[in-house]
C-alpha cells in the first residue's frame, strides 16, 4: 500500500513540475502579488498625496501653515493661482483634493481666540486617498490650535465634495472593473485561440485561402467587441441593481470601450507569436495582465503608490483606459477623457500593425 501511494505521489509531482501553468499559479503568482502589494503598502516607498491649495489670505501665517502641511512628508502641496476659478480648475484637471485658505486666516490666528477661520477642504469621496488627506490636514490644524493659539479652537475645516452629489466609491471602482475585464478577456482569448490554432495546423491551412492575418485579427476583434458589450452590460446591471451605481455612458465612454477592446485584442495576438505551447498560454497571459491589473489604478488611486510605481503605471495602456472611463463616466471631464481616448486609440493602432507584422501562420 505504501509503495502504491509513493508511486502515485511521484507521478503527481512529475505532472505538477511539467505544468508551467501550475507552477505559475502556485509559486510565481503569490510572489507577484506580494511584490506588488508590498511595494504599494510597505516601506519600499512612502506614498505622497497631492493637495492643491489656493491661498486667498496670502500672508506669512498662511504660508507657514502651508509649509507645515509640506513638512508632514505625506502631502505634495501644489499652489494654484488666485485668478483661477477653483471649481473650473478642479473639473478641468480631474482633481481629487483641493483646499482654499480664506482671507482673514492670519487675523484669526493672531486674534487670541476671539476670531476663527474655516478652511475649505474639497475631496473626492470616491477616492481612497480622501480620508488620508483629510486626516493629515485635520492633524496639522489641530496641532496649530494646540501650539499656536494655545488650545483655543480657531482653525476649523469644512469638508466638501468635489464630484457631483450621489456618487460614491462604487462609482469610482466600476470603471476600473470594466477596464480590467476588457483587458483580461481580450488578452486571454487571443493568446489562447492563436496558440491553439497554430499548433493544430489551422493557420497553415489558412495560408491556402484568401483569408489574411489582418482578416483574422479584425474578425476576432469584432467578436471581442460583442463580448465587451455583454460584459459592460452585465457589470452595469449589477452595479445599478445592487449598489445604485450612478455612471454616465456617453459617446467618449463607448469609443474608449471599443478602442480598449481593439488594443488588448491586438496585444494578445502579438503575445501569442512568442508562445509556443498551448499549455503555457494561460500562464503567459496572466504574467502580463495581473501586474497591469493592480498597477494601472483599477483598484487603488495611483497617488497612493510610491513614485517609481506611478512612473511605471504611466506606460501601461490600461492606465489610460481606466482614467478615460473615469473622466467620462464620473467626472464629466471630457477634455481629459478625450486625451486618454486619443492615447488608447494610438496604442491600439500601433499594436494592430505590430501584431499583424509579427504573426506567423506557419510553425517555426
Amino acid at each position: 500500500m505504501v509503495n502504491r501511494i509513493l508511486v502515485d505521489f511521484k507521478a503527481t509531482a512529475k505532472m505538477f513540475f511539467r505544468s508551467k501553468s501550475a507552477i505559475f499559479w502556485t509559486l510565481a503568482f503569490p510572489i507577484i502579488l506580494m511584490v506588488i502589494f508590498g511595494a504599494i503598502f510597505s516601506g519600499f516607498g512612502e506614498a505622497t498625496y497631492s493637495l492643491y491649495i489656493q491661498d486667498k489670505d496670502g500672508t506669512q501665517t498662511s504660508q507657514q501653515f502651508i509649509e507645515a502641511l509640506n513638512q508632514t512628508g505625506a502631502l505634495n502641496v501644489v499652489m494654484v493661482d488666485l485668478n483661477i476659478d477653483a471649481d473650473q480648475y478642479i473639473k478641468d484637471n480631474s482633481l481629487t483634493t483641493f483646499m482654499i485658505i480664506p482671507l482673514g486666516f492670519q487675523e484669526a490666528v493672531i486674534s487670541g481666540g476671539t476670531q476663527n477661520v474655516t478652511l475649505d477642504l474639497r475631496l473626492d469621496q470616491t477616492s481612497t486617498s480622501a480620508g488620508v488627506v483629510s486626516g493629515i490636514v485635520g492633524s496639522v490644524a489641530e496641532a496649530w490650535n494646540l501650539q499656536i493659539v494655545h488650545a483655543v479652537p480657531t482653525i476649523f475645516i469644512h469638508i466638501g465634495s468635489i464630484i457631483s452629489d450621489g456618487f460614491n466609491f462604487i462609482d469610482f471602482f466600476l470603471p476600473g472593473v470594466i477596464g480590467l475585464t476588457i483587458m483580461t478577456s481580450a488578452v486571454n482569448y487571443m493568446v489562447s485561440i492563436n496558440t491553439r490554432y497554430r499548433n493544430a495546423g489551422m493557420f497553415a491551412k489558412f495560408t491556402t485561402t484568401p483569408f489574411k492575418r489582418m482578416d483574422f485579427l479584425l474578425s476576432r476583434m469584432l467578436w471581442q467587441l460583442v463580448v465587451t458589450g455583454m460584459s459592460v452590460a452585465a457589470i452595469l446591471l449589477v452595479g445599478v441593481g445592487l449598489f445604485g451605481v450612478n455612471v454616465n455612458l456617453d459617446a467618449i465612454s463607448i469609443l474608449l470601450l471599443i478602442f480598449g477592446s481593439i488594443l488588448f485584442s491586438a496585444m494578445g495576438m502579438a503575445m501569442a507569436r512568442f508562445i509556443k505551447e498551448e499549455e503555457t498560454a494561460e500562464t503567459a497571459a496572466a504574467a502580463v495582465t495581473f501586474p497591469m491589473m493592480f498597477l494601472a489604478g483599477s483598484f487603488f488611486p495611483l497617488e497612493s503608490m510610491p513614485s517609481y510605481l506611478q512612473a511605471f503605471a504611466k506606460v501601461l495602456p490600461l492606465t489610460y483606459l481606466n482614467d478615460g472611463l473615469r473622466d467620462s463616466m464620473i467626472y464629466g471631464n471630457y477634455e481629459s477623457a478625450l486625451f486618454n481616448l486619443v492615447i488608447v486609440a494610438i496604442i491600439a493602432v500601433i499594436l494592430m500593425v505590430f501584431a499583424v507584422a509579427v504573426t506567423r501562420w506557419k510553425t517555426d
